[in-house]
């Protein structure tokens, strides 16, 4: 089947994370392939396990991946699985304030993580928890996740991946 820019751009997203993700559950860097490989690096050949695949940088390329791009091209058409992505937030979240007006009702989690991801404003709190910063004009948002319940955020937006794939085989 040939796909649109916009499929195409989206299925490379989701592979690239299980990917990423296969290497990480089959413990690749203790691999014999990985110790005998011939990196080009040699410091990152060296020192890559130390922080491990599944490190803070691979977040951000992740929720990159996974919410910032799907924002854009899919939110619109799975409105109940990106609901039920930030009902994951709300309930593994340490922290959260918001000054912005539109956030009265209830705070819109995955407008503010997605803007803070897009504007680099993500840092890790003491290696135990991801902080999200979205600021416009007067307004902040701020949101903290314990890094121990992070995968269940990834998770929830890999379900709509999985959706968005299955509905394209369908079509083919």
């Amino acid at each position: 089947m040939e796909y649109t820019q916009e499929e195409n751009l989206l299925l490379q997203s989701y592979m690239n994370v299980s990917f990423i993700t296969e290497l990480t559950n089959l413990n690749f860097l203790d691999s014999k392939w990985y110790k005998e490989a011939s990196f080009q690096d040699k410091y990152v050949h060296k020192n890559f396990p130390s922080i491990g695949i599944d490190n803070q940088g691979m977040i951000l390329f992740f929720l990159y991946s996974m919410l910032v791009l799907p924002k854009e091209l899919i939110q619109q058409s799975f409105p109940t699985e990106f609901q039920k992505v930030s009902e994951t937030v709300d309930s593994v979240q340490s922290f959260v304030e918001s000054t912005y007006d539109t956030d009265s009702d209830g705070v819109d989690y995955i407008r503010h993580i997605r803007n803070a991801v897009s504007h680099a404003r993500v840092s890790f709190t003491s290696n135990r928890e991801v902080e999200f910063k979205d600021n416009y004009r007067t307004n902040e948002c701020t949101i903290r996740i314990p890094l121990r319940d992070f995968g269940k955020v990834l998770s929830s937006l890999q379900e709509i991946y999985v959706k968005y794939i299955e509905e394209l085989k369908a079509k083919s």
